[in-house]
C-alpha cells in the first residue's frame, strides 16, 4: 500500500483556491497522502493561455449578467456549504506576487507554508487587507507565527530563490495543462485521456473536481490506480449537507435542457437515480427549450467552448470523460440499475435541435432515444429522415411525430418555454430548479436556479431540506471519512 503525492496550486487572488484551502489538509489526512503546498502566479498563467479576460483581470469580467447573477448565487452556496468565512475586499483582483514569492522564501515543511497560506488568503478574503503591500505581508507572516518573521524586512522579497521557485512552479502548471487555480497534481497515477492515450501524472482543476482527486488518490493508494469502480463508496466522496433522502413532503424539480449540450446529457442520465433517491414525493419535470437562442438574448456565444482558451476548452473535453467515467462506476457500484453511458462526442456540431426539441414536446417518452441518438450514436438528428429512423427504430410513429412537431401549437410551446428559461435566469443547460410543496398544495421555489450537473449534489440536498438562505448550515462533507476500503476483486 503506497502513500500517494498530492500537489496543491493556488494563488491567494482566488476565491475559490480559497475555499480549496480550507478543504484540502483534510482530504490528504483521510488518505495520508503527502501534502505540497505549490503556489502559482495566476495573472501569469492567465497570459500564458491567452484568457479572454486578460493576464490582470478575473473569470468573471467576461460573464454576460444572467451568468454572473447564476455564477454568484453559486458562489454563495458554496461559501455556506463548508461553513467558509468571507469577506472580499473592495479592490479585486490585488496584486499577489510580493505575497507568493514569500511562501516560497519560507520552508515547506513543519507546516510553515501552510501556515502562511492559511493567514494571506485570510487577510485578501477576510479581513480585506491589502495583500500587495509589502507592509501587510510583513505583518501577516509575524501575527501568524512563522519561523523566523520577527526579523523579516523587505529584502526578503528580492530573494531569488523564491522569485525563481515561482516562475519555476507556475511554468510547471502550465505544462501540466493548468489555465487557472485550484489546480491539483497527482504525479504519480496512470490513467487513459479522452482520446485513448496513456499518460503519468494527472492534472485537476477546480475545488469541485476534489472528489476526483481524493478517488485517483484512495484507488491508487491501494494498487487500482485509475479505476475508481474500486473505490467502494465512490457517490459518498461528493460532499452533501443532509444526512438522510426521505422525503415527508412533495417535491418537484424542473430539469432545463437543449439536446444539443453533452452536458446536458449528462445531467439527464442521472435523473432515474435521482428519482430512486427520493421515491414517489419527488416529481421531476422535463422542461425542453432553444439553448441558442437563450444564448442570443442573454449575450452569451453560441459555442461558449469557442470563447474559452485553447487549453480549457481542450480540459472541458477531459472533464466529460472523467464525469462519464464517475457516474459509470457509481451506476456499476449500484448494481447497474441503469444502461452505462456509452458517449460519443456529435461529429456534426453544434447539433440543430429544434424539430428534436418540439418532438420531445409531442411525445415525452421518447426523449431517452433522442438523447443517446445525440450522444451515443452520433445520429444527425437536424435531419428530418435520420431523425423519423430514430424515433420508428425506438417503436414510435417517426412520421406522425415529426409531421405534428411542425404544429403551431408545438412551436408555440416551445418558444414558451425558451422566453421562461430567460425571466428565471437561466444562464445554460443543464439547470435545475427545485420546489417543495406548500401548506395550500402550491410549489414554492427553495433553490433558485442551480446550473450544472456537477452540482447535483446541491441538488439533492435541496431536495432534501437543505435551505442555502437561512440560518446555519452543517459543513458538507463526504458521507464517509477515514479511508476507505477497497475491494479486493476487480468487478
Amino acid at each position: 500500500m503506497t502513500t500517494p503525492t498530492l500537489e496543491f496550486n493556488y494563488d491567494i487572488s482566488c476565491p475559490f483556491a480559497y475555499i480549496a484551502s480550507t478543504r484540502i489538509t483534510s482530504l490528504a489526512s483521510r488518505i495520508t497522502a503527502n501534502l505540497h503546498w505549490r503556489p502559482v502566479l495566476l495573472g501569469a498563467i492567465y497570459r500564458a493561455t491567452s484568457a479572454p479576460q486578460g493576464a490582470a483581470g478575473s473569470a468573471s469580467d467576461v460573464f454576460n449578467p444572467t451568468k454572473k447573477a447564476v455564477t454568484a448565487r453559486s458562489m454563495r452556496r458554496t461559501l455556506k456549504r463548508y461553513n467558509v468565512p468571507y469577506n472580499p475586499p473592495p479592490q479585486h483582483p490585488r496584486k499577489t506576487v510580493d505575497a507568493l514569492r514569500l511562501l516560497y522564501f519560507v520552508d515547506e515543511e513543519q507546516g510553515q507554508r501552510e501556515r502562511l497560506t492559511h493567514a494571506l488568503f485570510r487577510a485578501y478574503w477576510v479581513e480585506g487587507r491589502d495583500v500587495a503591500d509589502r507592509r501587510v505581508l510583513l505583518e501577516v507572516g509575524r501575527e501568524c507565527g512563522v519561523e523566523g518573521a520577527e526579523g523579516w524586512t523587505e529584502e526578503v522579497f528580492k530573494d531569488t530563490a523564491a522569485r525563481a521557485r515561482l516562475e519555476e512552479e507556475t511554468g510547471k502548471a502550465i505544462a501540466r495543462g493548468a489555465f487557472g487555480v485550484p489546480g491539483f497534481w497527482v504525479p504519480e497515477v496512470g490513467w487513459r485521456d479522452f482520446q485513448g492515450e496513456r499518460n503519468v501524472g494527472r492534472f485537476y482543476w477546480g475545488q469541485d473536481r476534489m472528489h476526483f482527486v481524493e478517488a485517483d488518490l484512495l484507488a491508487m493508494r491501494c494498487g487500482y490506480a485509475g479505476e475508481w469502480r474500486h473505490v467502494q463508496g465512490l457517490k459518498s466522496l461528493v460532499p452533501r449537507c443532509t444526512t438522510t433522502n426521505r422525503l415527508s413532503w412533495r417535491v418537484r424539480v424542473d430539469f432545463w435542457y437543449d439536446f444539443s449540450s453533452p452536458w446536458a446529457f449528462l445531467g439527464w442520465t442521472q435523473l432515474p437515480r435521482l428519482q430512486r433517491m427520493f421515491g414517489e414525493k419527488l416529481e421531476i419535470v422535463l422542461k425542453p427549450f432553444l439553448l441558442g437562442i437563450l444564448f442570443r438574448e442573454i449575450g452569451a456565444p453560441n459555442l461558449p467552448a469557442s470563447a474559452a482558451s485553447a487549453q480549457k476548452a481542450i480540459y472541458s473535453r477531459q472533464d466529460h470523460a472523467d464525469w462519464v467515467r464517475f457516474w459509470n462506476s457509481v451506476n456499476e457500484q449500484e448494481g447497474r440499475p441503469d444502461k452505462a453511458i456509452e458517449f460519443h462526442w456529435a461529429d456534426v456540431f453544434p447539433i440543430r435541435t429544434p424539430t428534436v426539441l418540439r418532438c420531445a414536446i409531442v411525445e415525452p417518452a421518447c426523449v431517452p432515444f433522442l438523447y443517446r441518438a445525440c450522444w451515443e450514436k452520433n445520429s444527425n438528428v437536424a435531419d428530418d429522415s435520420v431523425l423519423t429512423t430514430v424515433l420508428n427504430d425506438a417503436g414510435f410513429d417517426g412520421v406522425d411525430i415529426v409531421r405534428r412537431s411542425a404544429e403551431q401549437e408545438i412551436k408555440e410551446k416551445l418558444r414558451s418555454l425558451t422566453a421562461e428559461a430567460k425571466e428565471v435566469g437561466i444562464c445554460g443547460v443543464p439547470s435545475y430548479r427545485v420546489f417543495h410543496e406548500d401548506k395550500a398544495g402550491g410549489w414554492t421555489d427553495v433553490s433558485g436556479v442551480i446550473w450544472g450537473q456537477d452540482e447535483l449534489s446541491v441538488v439533492e440536498d435541496v431536495i432534501a431540506g437543505w435551505n442555502s438562505n437561512e440560518g446555519d448550515s452543517p459543513t458538507a462533507e463526504p458521507e464517509k471519512s477515514g479511508n476507505m476500503p477497497l475491494k479486493e476483486s476487480r468487478l
